[in-house]
């Protein structure tokens, strides 16, 4: 079984456009699987807003990270990624190393990273986002 903690459902959608509601966003996501919720947070004026999408299912979520991740939406071409969730902060990470991989090829999978790093035993990928500042 899937645990909670292990496999993920919320999704960080970021660059968005600012007329993009939650509404819209949750019309599209849900194309691919039933969503839980989806918060919108634009208090930052400065940036563009970006949302959370949460899905019941963990495949549901890893499905709509696949198929949304640098389509158009209103004409931006949107951000998906893995929200970092409180839960994994809550296991003892005393003996994990944390190794970040950047400037990675697009047609780079987690699973070649995966499989690039088996050697070293039992890995949780994590993707950093990274934001672009417009002048």
């Amino acid at each position: 079984t899937m645990d909670d903690d292990t496999y993920p459902k919320t999704l960080y959608v970021g660059n968005l456009s600012r007329d993009v509601t939650e509404i819209l966003v949750m019309q599209l996501f849900a194309q691919i699987g039933p969503c839980k919720s989806c918060k919108m947070i634009t208090e930052h004026t400065s940036n563009d807003p970006y949302c959370f999408v949460e899905f019941f299912e963990h495949r549901d979520a890893a499905a709509a990270l696949a198929a949304m991740n640098g389509r158009k939406i209103l004409g931006k071409e949107v951000k998906v990624n893995w929200a970092t969730t409180p839960s994994s902060q809550k296991k003892d990470t005393s003996n994990h190393f944390h190794v970040f991989v950047g400037d990675l090829n697009p047609e780079i999978s987690t699973e070649d990273v995966r499989a690039a790093f088996a050697p070293f035993g039992k890995l949780s990928i994590a993707h950093r986002i990274g934001q672009e500042l417009e002048g």
